[in-house]
């Protein structure tokens, strides 16, 4: 759903046409950003992945972003249910002097259950396809323990493109070697864990 646009900016709304995430899902994304465009989406509520009794489901997402060209991509929650696998892919291809500001949290559970198995990869290349990010993690009832402790949430902002000064969170704070920079907080409830002041200075740069 459009929200808003001019001749060089859009805002959109990630709208679902149904329930999700169900057993035989296998939902795709595809987003381009034109050279030096501007494009920001919301999604207007999280997502939960729920029991799937022994099934699978698949979430895509490929993303290219043009020379110039600004994304803003504030996620809602993703929530893992008991029961639930859930395959989630996410392509990022950066385009020259391109800014990019991410915000992905990820939830193991809902109140009062375990969570379900999460397989999760994060490609982001830059414009001759170098490796900027490469992530690929596995948690489910043998892996979580071992990567998360105690904790079911992961809570995490992305600032490609640029460089961001001052100290935001900075016991949380990660400088990518190829520049960049990656914010991450573990935590047990989703409004605790987001790192907010992370989310608006990357995302007041990528706008700048």
């Amino acid at each position: 759903m459009l929200l808003s646009s001019t001749a060089t900016t859009a805002r959109v709304c990630l709208v679902p046409e149904g329930a999700l995430l169900l057993a035989g899902d296998a939902v795709e994304i595809r987003v381009e950003v034109g050279a030096g465009a501007t494009l920001e989406l919301v999604e207007p509520s999280g997502t939960v992945a729920y029991d799937m009794r022994g099934q699978e489901a698949h979430w895509y997402v490929d993303i290219v972003v043009g020379p110039s060209a600004r994304l803003l991509w504030s996620g809602e929650p993703f929530v893992v249910a008991a029961g639930a696998s859930v395959t989630r892919r996410t392509r990022v291809q950066l385009g020259v002097e391109a800014r990019v500001a991410l915000r992905e949290t990820l939830v193991l559970g809902r109140h009062g259950e375990a969570g379900g198995r999460l397989r999760q990869r994060l490609d982001i290349v830059d414009s001759t396809g170098s490796p900027v990010v490469i992530e690929d993690l596995l948690l489910d009832e043998c892996t979580a323990f071992a990567v998360l402790g105690h904790r079911r949430v992961i809570a995490s902002v992305l600032a490609l493109g640029l460089d961001l000064p001052g100290p935001v969170l900075p016991e949380h704070r990660y400088e990518l070697e190829e520049g960049g920079t990656l914010w991450r907080r573990l935590g047990d409830q989703v409004h605790c864990t987001i790192p907010g002041e992370a989310w608006a200075a990357a995302s007041a740069a990528v706008r700048g």
